[in-house]
């Protein structure tokens, strides 16, 4: 969890400001461990309330990664399997570091049920490593990818694989941004 959470912190104020999410007032960070992102929305946001859904196991270690700052006040924690248990409503969900994880079957299963959940006009934040359509390139992208399919059967993607995807369940508007650091993001909304 710390080394995650240390990677996550990182590219956190790259990714909450990569879009601007002010008109979203309720996000559910899927999986979203130690709120490590889920702090850095609230403190760009201060009127983001924001859920971060994720194992009991792993809730219960988060209160030691809890900020002192005002934004602590945003963040709150529901238990829960997001392959399972029915998803905390939201009008922005998020996927930092969690799509690359599964393969492509997993992948769908997800996604439809995000969105089964998100409302018209509702969106999804992925916060990933993106690799240029050539899929040769960045390096630490590539790197990523191939680390993930040997480790889960997961990988890296490009921007149109991601908008495939999330076209695929009914998400339009499939824009990315490459932030520089060790997560890009993509923003879809809910058609």
């Amino acid at each position: 969890m710390r080394a995650m959470h240390g990677h996550t912190k990182v590219a956190a104020r790259q990714v909450a400001t990569a879009f601007d999410l002010s008109g979203f007032t309720s996000a559910c960070d899927l999986g979203g461990s130690t709120g490590a992102l889920a702090y850095e929305l609230a403190r760009q946001y201060p009127g983001l309330k924001v859920t971060i859904f994720d194992l009991p196991e792993v809730i219960e270690d988060a209160v030691f990664f809890k900020p002192h700052g005002p934004e602590a006040g945003q963040v709150s924690f529901v238990p829960g399997d997001f392959f399972r248990d029915t998803l905390p409503e939201a009008d922005l969900y998020i996927l930092s570091k969690i799509l690359h994880n599964w393969p492509d079957d997993k992948v769908h299963q997800l996604l439809s049920r995000i969105s089964r959940s998100c409302k018209p006009g509702g969106g999804l934040l992925v916060a990933e490593q993106l690799l240029d359509e050539d899929k040769c390139r960045p390096l630490p992208a590539l790197m990523m990818s191939l680390t993930m399919t040997v480790l889960f059967q997961g990988r890296e993607r490009s921007l149109s694989e991601y908008r495939s995807l999330l076209q695929a369940h009914g998400f339009t508007d499939v824009r990315a941004v490459r932030t520089g650091s060790t997560s890009d993001a993509v923003l879809a909304t809910r058609a």
